[in-house]
């Protein structure tokens, strides 16, 4: 899930940068030291929006820096258990499939994707299953169920998020709107 949410922290302006405006390399310095960061609290930092307050300026004995206490914005992303999300496909393997979540990518395993036996079509690059005939390639959105997260603060590409789509009202965006559209007509039929 996206969140706007105010931060504090310290920005340090390097000597070469103290005569752009304080503003500009404030946020310069957010942008470098913030963005792209892993917290297990609060998620992926996305962006820095910009800094709300900036505080006095202090200077350290032997560093040319100046380093200014600063409250900003940032637009934070972190998976929540449960979170009902939707995202693309964007890689097939024998085991699953890999939906892009906003900074991360998702793994959405054979056993996780109907009640159906699931085969890997390795010509295609796809997943189907046996009973409907049902597939799940590269560029299909989906919408699945977040059922576990760990994120990771070191190396964020370790992070693992498992998905599910076993569930009523979760699957790919084409299976549902069949269902839909099947479900109306037999409502329709049964006037």
């Amino acid at each position: 899930m996206y969140k706007k949410m105010k931060l504090e922290g310290v920005a340090k302006i390097e000597p070469d940068h103290l005569g752009d405006p304080l503003d500009a390399a404030v946020d310069k310095a957010l942008r470098d030291k913030y963005e792209a960061v892993v917290d297990k609290t609060l998620g992926t930092i996305v962006a820095v929006l910009g800094a709300d307050k900036i505080g006095e300026g202090h200077i350290l004995p032997g560093d040319g820096a100046i380093y200014y206490e600063v409250t900003f914005d940032a637009l934070v992303f972190k998976p929540e258990m449960q979170e009902i999300i939707e995202g693309e496909v964007v890689e097939i393997v024998k085991f699953g499939a890999f939906l892009s979540l906003g900074p991360f990518d998702g793994l959405l395993h054979v056993s996780q994707i109907t009640n159906e036996y699931i085969s890997y079509d390795e010509k295609n690059a796809r997943l189907v299953s046996k009973e409907s005939n049902k597939s799940l390639g590269e560029g299909d959105k989906v919408r699945a169920r977040v059922i576990a997260v760990s994120l990771n603060e070191k190396e964020y590409r370790e992070s693992k998020i498992g998905l599910t789509m076993r569930q009523t009202g979760l699957g790919r965006l084409e299976w549902l709107e069949a269902n839909h559209k099947a479900e109306v007509s037999a409502k329709t039929e049964a006037k």
